[in-house]
């Protein structure tokens, strides 16, 4: 499991192998319990055996996305006041969940 911590907030990223995979076909067949089971992991929605598109759960993808406007931010700063207190550590670290 891979964690990013976005100030006092922290979003858990799945491995791979943690994913659900479903068909196009599944996904629309089964909407609601794909929605239901995005809550707990996030969900790969294949296209003639291709990835195409993923789900997850709605407060994970806000965090992610606060998370890259923070790391888009720093890297245009490049040298700013506040990316010379953060390194890319203490923005995502490996856990090794085995």
């Amino acid at each position: 499991m891979v964690i990013l911590y976005n100030g006092p907030e922290v979003v858990l990223l799945s491995k791979l192998h943690e994913l659900s995979f479903y068909s196009l076909a599944e996904a629309k067949a089964h909407f609601s319990k794909v929605v239901d089971d995005c809550e707990k992991a996030d969900i790969i929605i294949t296209k003639n055996g291709l990835p195409k598109a993923v789900m997850m759960d709605y407060d994970k993808y806000v965090l992610l996305s606060r998370f890259l406007e923070r790391v888009y931010d720093l890297y245009l700063m490049d040298a700013g006041d506040e990316a010379m207190d953060v390194q890319i550590k203490d923005l995502i670290v490996q856990v090794d969940d085995d």
